[in-house]
C-alpha cells in the first residue's frame, strides 16, 4: 500500500521549500516473504514492480489533483529507490517534479 498525503490548499505553511505546491507520500509498503534485493521468487510480491507502480500511481493522482510535486521523506537505506524513480534531494525530503 501506499500512503498519499493531499494537503489542502489553505493548510498552514510549513516553512519547507520541499513542501511547497506537493503531494507527499507518507509511506510504501509491499509485504510478503522478505526476500533479498535482486533475487525473484515465484509468488512473492517483492522485486516485481508493485512499490513503483504505486508510486507512479500517487504522482498520477497529485499531478490531477493540480500538485506540482511529490515529496517522501527517506531513511538512508531507502533513499536510492526513490532516486532511481525520478526523486531528487531537497532540504529534507526527497522531491519529484510532476
Amino acid at each position: 500500500f501506499l500512503r498519499l498525503s493531499l494537503p489542502l490548499p489553505q493548510a498552514p505553511a510549513t516553512g519547507l521549500r520541499d513542501l511547497e505546491g506537493a503531494a507527499i507520500i507518507r509511506e510504501v509498503h509491499v509485504y510478503g516473504p522478505a526476500v533479498p534485493v535482486g533475487d525473484e521468487r515465484p509468488g512473492a510480491a517483492q522485486h516485481i514492480g508493485l512499490g513503483t507502480r504505486l508510486i507512479e500511481r500517487a504522482v498520477e493522482i497529485a499531478r490531477d489533483a493540480g500538485y506540482r510535486r511529490l515529496a517522501v521523506i527517506a531513511a538512508v537505506g531507502t533513499r536510492q529507490y526513490y532516486l532511481k524513480r525520478g526523486f531528487q534531494r531537497g532540504e529534507l525530503y526527497l522531491v519529484r517534479t510532476l
